[in-house]
């Protein structure tokens, strides 16, 4: 009865706090606190950088490395393959083994006296068995394979990562400069409806343009206040994609040049093949089926089979005992059923599939490259274009400011004036960064991020 009470306070009172820690410790790992953990406890291992101070692209991309679980598990999932090729390699190695024992007996027989005996033991022993040994060749090269599918996916996931990261901390410089832009907009409103206030004072405008100043500035107050929202989106949409979780606003470094792509089209795709992880990965995928092709093969011809031991054994510890043995056996497929054929055409027929796959993803591969090329030929060819009409848009404002205040244009065409070069500016921006944008995603259908 005392080692059951025992039993249950084992489990009902320690594995809970085991539980306890263990959540405690998930909330942590994950940049988090549990409602349970209470003051002074150690909090989580502290980022590599200081949020608090301005971040470049390169620091940006370090913490969501640092921190994105997908990269991780892609990672634990090359520590495993690699583990998988050890034990593969392990059926060439010997298995040694050694014991030892020591008994006891008493034995009591009715008007005897006790007799009491004991003896010990010590063995020792090596055994080493090799059967199929191509087949065990093929296991190692299909682990090898695996593991370089793992690097692979290993890359493409760091290429993934630093793709979404570009195109978030584009959006939030993107959304920081569309403030500046309104904020601009807005004080030039502000102005417009001060010295409108003051041309109605002296009699030189009606009422309804100090009406419409009015009007045009809180819409741009409105405006700048859903630009100054998007700034929050999207410095949370970039703490996402590195991985952390802050309310505050992320001070990045703005990017004001943007690198130029001059490389041809078919040498874009020609890097792609070249480069992308998931190109490698189904070449490997094609080697992988062509072993099993072979490995389904194998098994119409005999197999042979080698074994060899060696051990030694004695009592009183003394090894004074050995033995050895060495095997040799062949076995020879006759008939199964026909199992070996369907495995054999199932094999092919595998291999057939993994080929068709393969050739899908070329073409896929291709139809990314273009996408994400011409999207980034209309972004570059757009920057000029953008850059000119900024400058029209400007020249045509102070015209029709200038006509304003001497009393020859209406409030209707500088409003249009003013909306024009505020919309020149924007598109400037949207151009700029739609370009470093379209450039990631080029980066990225060629393997190069």
């Amino acid at each position: 009865m005392r080692y059951f009470i025992a039993s249950l306070v084992f489990i009902f009172g320690i594995f809970p706090v085991t539980f306890a820690q263990q959540t405690d410790d998930l909330f942590r790992s994950a940049g988090l606190y549990s409602p349970d953990v209470q003051p002074g406890q150690t909090p989580p291992p502290p980022l590599s950088v200081d949020l608090t101070q301005e971040l470049t692209l390169e620091d940006v991309i370090r913490v969501a490395l640092e921190n994105s679980p997908k990269y991780q598990t892609a990672s634990l999932n090359l520590q495993a393959a690699n583990v998988n090729v050890n034990s593969a390699k392990a059926d060439f190695l010997p298995t040694v083994t050694a014991s030892a024992g020591q008994n006891y007996f008493t034995n009591k027989f009715a008007g005897s006296p006790t007799h009491e005996t004991s003896n010990s033991s010590l063995d020792a022993s090596a055994q080493l068995t090799l059967s199929a040994v191509t087949e065990k060749i093929r296991a190692i090269k299909i682990q090898n394979l695996a593991r370089e599918q793992a690097e692979l996916a290993l890359q493409n996931s760091k290429n993934d990562i630093i793709r979404t990261v570009k195109k978030a901390y584009y959006s939030l410089v993107s959304a920081q400069r569309a403030v500046e832009i309104r904020t601009k907009s807005r004080d030039l409103y502000k102005e417009q409806y001060e010295r409108t206030s003051e041309y109605f004072r002296l009699g030189l405008r009606p009422k309804v343009d100090v009406t419409t100043a009015e009007v045009n500035l809180n819409n741009e107050e409105l405006r700048l206040i859903r630009a100054k929202n998007a700034v929050k989106s999207a410095s949370a949409s970039l703490a996402n994609a590195m991985g952390i979780t802050t309310p505050e606003l992320l001070k990045i470094k703005e990017i004001t040049d943007f690198e130029t792509f001059s490389m041809p089209f078919d040498t874009a795709v020609e890097t792609a093949y070249a480069n992308r992880p998931d190109v490698h990965s189904a070449a490997a995928d094609a080697k992988i089926g062509q072993i099993r092709v072979n490995q389904a093969r194998a098994a119409f011809f005999p197999t042979f089979t080698f074994s060899a031991g060696f051990n030694k054994y004695g009592d009183d510890y003394y090894l004074d005992n050995e033995e050895s043995k060495l095997m040799a056996s062949v076995s020879i497929p006759i008939f199964n059923a026909f199992k070996t054929y369907n495995s054999f055409q199932q094999a092919k027929i595998n291999m057939a599939k993994t080929l068709n796959s393969n050739r899908s993803l070329l073409n896929d591969v291709f139809l990314e490259v273009q996408r994400a090329y011409i999207n980034m030929q209309e972004a570059a060819e757009s920057i000029p274009i953008a850059e000119l009409n900024v400058e029209k848009a400007h020249e045509n404002l102070e015209l029709a400011q200038g006509r304003y205040n001497e009393g020859i244009g209406d409030m209707l065409e500088l409003k249009d004036a003013e909306v024009a070069y505020t919309d020149a500016e924007l598109s400037l921006l949207s151009a700029r960064y739609d370009y470093a944008a379209a450039l990631a995603d080029l980066k990225q259908a060629m393997g190069t991020n």
